[in-house]
């Protein structure tokens, strides 16, 4: 039991005030050392934002400058095979009218000739124009490399533009040169889509050439072309190492210091960048900061604002508290006797609330209803009634909740019900139902196995039904046969026989009733009264077979044992008693004849302790698996001709003798093939109930 004291200590309403003002000190030092480390993590974090957001950019600008060039390198190729099919018959603008050729995005398309001189177009050509010189050209004269190349920007000499070249060789049917085609982008339109992408006024966006000349650079609002890069980081290490990444660094070109993401276009031998400028990217992340230290003063006053709050509130509750204590202690203690009362209880208890809904079940109901882990609480009467009574066998259902309260209205010691579970093997439970007046519960239902008394009562019956059966039998033939010759005069020859009759009669019941006295006593006793001693199983087997009578014209038991000694602890007449039980029986069941054969051999427990088993079998009428389950069944006979003799207790008598020896029988047989039985002793070792004089003379 616990108990509470009526009042608090002195000071510990003090204590209390001391600690929530530490409290609140140590959460302004916490408040303010997690702004300062948010400061640092929202920097860092503010990095990897926008460093994910270049990721993002390059990769976008990385699809539209691929997308871009796939389609610049279908319209060349569609070209390229159209003039290998009409040579200079090839009408270009007439391909440009049809929307073949966008003229949007390409600002023109034709073709070189072998000597460099520019043969067609889809623009008019004005004079004679020789761009052997051209890098776009020259890189296709000495070998085919079978890739689109994308120039360096420059002035067109038929367009007068600033535009990109991408080039294809054309080759002759021999594999010999015979000119490129060549499409002319605005590098504009590139830096036109990157001013889509907003990056700050120092943001940068480019298409690079792997050779670190600017195809489209835009930084603000500012446009360029052409501007070398090839001294900085990133073409003098990053490019070689990875296909993308990250890196700061200070332009090479403008020497602003930026954050930067680029991604390389490898089809094409290109690269795409995005940079922030770092000082507009700190600029940003100082006005966060400062927003945060405007939060974290307005957190400072609020935990000082709910400090005194509370400390106000601890002290108006300090009197309500002590009022409230000794009542809960007084609760606390009698809930934990009810407690421990449900708990220890073997019977089952089941309370209802005002609501008849189920309230509480303790663990011994559970156990005998199989309830498990089902809960129940909660649950109405009339749906806890159909639960109950699904439960049950149909033949002894229960009635419901309903009825029972009838009853108890009527007169409470009419409340009874008894119900048998169907499963469990089929439990019998008795429940009583008792009312309540208390104001949260209506009534209680006690529920109390009687499942063993019921067996034992009838138990009791079957026996006493069974045992007076079988002493009836013999008794109605002496009866009988003494009225004869008490009534009548009969001749000296059937005097003589009426008499054998009475005494073999009376023999049989004397040997009934001694067997019954032989179980009772074993039962009773519990072993105490065995006389445990060492055995050796040879000289025990063979004085046994040497005494017994074998049945006219019977021959004699075989007896097959090993010459190495077997030996055991056992009361050595309660285990001749048993192994002619079954010695008996293997002549009393083999009428006509045959061998009865007794062995003896050392075998091994499952957990490799030494053991002796004896077998005993006959070649008899045998049993079928039925009768074998009932053999050590009292007064079960397998025979119920009447032919062969004896009680049907002997094998009762014989099981609990091996038993109380700690060991086991076990039955092998089969209809018209013989049955044989062995029974398994420890070999050498003290049953538990052995006294201790049997104990000290083993050891010795």
């Amino acid at each position: 039991m616990s108990s509470t004291p009526d009042t608090e200590p002195p000071g510990r309403h003090q204590l209390g005030v001391l600690l929530l003002w530490l409290a609140a000190t140590a959460l302004l030092l916490m408040a303010w050392g997690h702004v300062y480390t948010l400061v640092g993590e929202s920097r860092e974090r503010e990095m990897r934002g926008v460093e994910r957001d270049l990721a993002n950019f390059t990769r976008l600008s990385q699809e539209h400058a691929l997308r871009t060039f796939r389609s610049a390198d279908q319209v060349i190729r569609f070209v390229q095979a159209r003039y290998l099919e009409l040579g200079t018959r090839l009408d270009l603008a007439k391909l440009t009218r049809e929307g073949v050729i966008d003229a949007e995005l390409f600002n023109q398309i034709g073709i070189i000739d072998a000597q460099g001189i520019y043969l067609l177009s889809n623009l008019p050509i004005r004079e004679r124009l020789d761009l052997s010189d051209r890098e776009h050209f020259k890189v296709h004269r000495t070998q085919d490399s079978g890739q689109l190349f994308v120039s360096r920007p420059v002035i067109g000499r038929a367009s007068g533009k600033w535009s990109i070249q991408l080039t294809r060789r054309i080759n002759r049917s021999d594999g010999s040169f015979g000119g490129v085609v060549v499409l002319s982008i605005d590098p504009a339109y590139f830096t036109r889509f990157y001013g889509e992408l907003n990056l700050g006024p120092g943001g940068l966006t480019a298409l690079y050439g792997l050779d670190g000349i600017a195809r489209a650079r835009r930084v603000g609002e500012d446009t360029e072309y052409g501007s070398d890069a090839s001294r900085s980081v990133l073409f003098q290490r990053l490019v070689h190492e990875q296909a993308s990444g990250s890196y700061v660094n200070r332009s090479v070109v403008a020497g602003v210091e930026r954050l930067f993401h680029y991604r390389t276009l490898p089809q094409v031998g290109m690269l795409v960048m995005a940079g922030v400028d770092m000082h507009y990217l700190m600029a940003q992340q100082e006005s966060a900061e400062h927003a945060l230290y405007v939060q974290a003063g307005v957190v400072s006053l609020l935990i000082v604002l709910l400090a005194a709050g509370m400390t106000r509130w601890q002290w108006l509750l300090r009197q309500d508290i002590q009022a409230r204590r000794l009542a809960q202690a007084q609760l606390r203690d009698r809930q934990e006797q009810l407690d421990a009362v449900f708990a220890i209880s073997p019977d089952g208890f089941v309370s209802f609330d005002m609501n008849q809904c189920v309230k509480f079940v303790n663990p011994a109901f559970r156990q005998m209803t199989g309830l498990g882990a089902l809960a129940v609480e909660g649950m109405e009467a009339h749906d806890f009634s159909a639960w109950l009574a699904s439960r049950c066998d149909a033949s002894s259902r229960f009635g419901g909740m309903q009825a029972l309260r009838t009853k108890a209205l009527q007169h409470a010691a009419d409340a009874v019900e008894t119900i048998e579970l169907k499963e469990l093997g089929h439990r019998i439970l008795k429940l009583q139902l008792r009312l309540s007046d208390s104001a949260s519960v209506s009534q209680i239902l006690y529920v109390r196995d009687i499942t063993h008394e019921t067996e034992v009562e009838m138990l009791k019956g079957e026996f006493l039904a069974t045992a007076a059966h079988e002493l009836r039998t013999p008794m109605a033939s002496i009866f009988g046969f003494a009225e004869i010759l008490l009534t009548q005069n009969v001749d000296a020859a059937a005097q003589s026989e009426f008499l054998g009759i009475i005494h073999r009669q009376s023999k049989l019941m004397v040997d009934i009733l001694n067997e019954l006295l032989d179980l009772a006593r074993i039962e009773a006793r519990r072993g105490k009264d065995f006389q445990f001693t060492p055995v050796q199983l040879q000289e025990l087997l063979a004085d046994l077979v040497q005494a017994f009578q074998c049945p006219p014209g019977r021959a004699a038991p075989q007896l097959d044992m090993p010459p190495e000694p077997l030996r055991v602890v056992a009361d050595p007449g309660k285990l001749r008693q048993a192994l002619l039980n079954v010695l008996s029986n293997a002549y009393k069941y083999s009428p006509d004849g045959g061998a009865v054969r007794m062995a003896v051999e050392p075998v091994q427990a499952s957990d490799g302790s030494p053991q002796v088993a004896i077998h005993i079998a006959d070649h008899g009428m045998g049993m079928t698996p039925e009768q074998v389950g009932k053999v050590f069944t009292r007064f079960y006979r397998a025979d119920t001709s009447g032919r062969v003799p004896g009680t049907g207790l002997g094998m009762s008598i014989t099981k609990e003798i091996v038993e109380h020896h700690g060991g086991s029988i076990r039955i092998v047989s089969a209809p018209g093939e013989g049955t044989q039985f062995t029974i398994v002793l420890p070999a050498s070792v003290l049953p538990a109930s052995l006294p201790a004089a049997a104990a000290s003379t083993q050891a010795a």
